[in-house]
C-alpha cells in the first residue's frame, strides 16, 4: 500500500477546478456540451503522483474529447500540464477537406504535436485530429484550438 500526502487532494481539486471553468467557458461559448458535466478523474500515486482528467464534450459538428495530465515534480504540482484534444468532426462531404486540413496545420505549426486519423473508405464527411501540447491554466489556449479547429471544419468562424 502506498502512501498519499495530505496535500494531494486539495492540490489536484484546486487544479481540476480551474481546468473546470475553462472547460465551462468554452462549452458554452462553442454550444458544447460536457457528457456527465463533470470530468472522469483518475489518481495514480505510484511511481509519480499525477491525476488524469477526461471531458468529453458534444456538439453539432461532433465530439471534442479533452484530456489533461497533473504531474508532480519534486514534491510540487507543475503549473503546466499535457493535454491531447481529440476532435472528431463531421464536415459537408463536397467540401475540400484537404484545404481545411492544411490550413488547421498551419495554424498549428510549431505549437505541439498532432497528428490525422484517416477514416475507413467510405467515411466521407467525417475527420479526426488528435493535438497533444503542454497547457498552462488562464491562458486560453484550449478556448483558441476549439475556437480555430471547429471554425476552420464547419466554417463557421466565431470571433476572438
Amino acid at each position: 500500500m502506498y502512501a498519499v500526502e495530505p496535500n494531494l487532494f486539495q492540490a489536484v481539486s484546486e487544479c481540476a477546478h480551474r481546468f473546470q471553468g475553462e472547460i465551462e467557458q468554452l462549452a458554452q461559448r462553442h454550444a458544447l456540451t460536457i457528457e456527465g458535466g463533470l470530468p472522469a478523474l483518475e489518481l495514480q500515486v505510484h511511481p509519480q503522483f499525477q491525476a488524469l482528467l477526461e471531458y468529453n464534450l458534444w456538439g453539432e459538428a461532433g465530439l471534442v474529447v479533452i484530456h489533461g495530465k497533473l504531474h508532480k515534480r519534486d514534491h510540487v504540482w507543475t503549473d503546466s500540464f499535457s493535454v491531447m484534444m481529440k476532435f472528431s468532426l463531421t464536415h459537408d462531404p463536397k467540401v475540400d477537406i484537404q484545404g481545411k486540413k492544411q490550413r488547421i496545420e498551419e495554424f498549428l505549426y510549431g505549437e505541439g504535436e498532432y497528428f490525422w486519423n484517416i477514416p475507413p473508405a467510405g467515411h466521407v464527411g467525417h475527420s479526426e485530429l488528435t493535438l497533444r501540447f503542454t497547457y498552462q491554466p488562464g491562458t486560453n489556449l484550449l478556448a483558441e484550438y476549439v475556437r480555430s479547429i471547429l471554425g476552420i471544419v464547419t466554417g463557421k468562424m466565431m470571433a476572438a
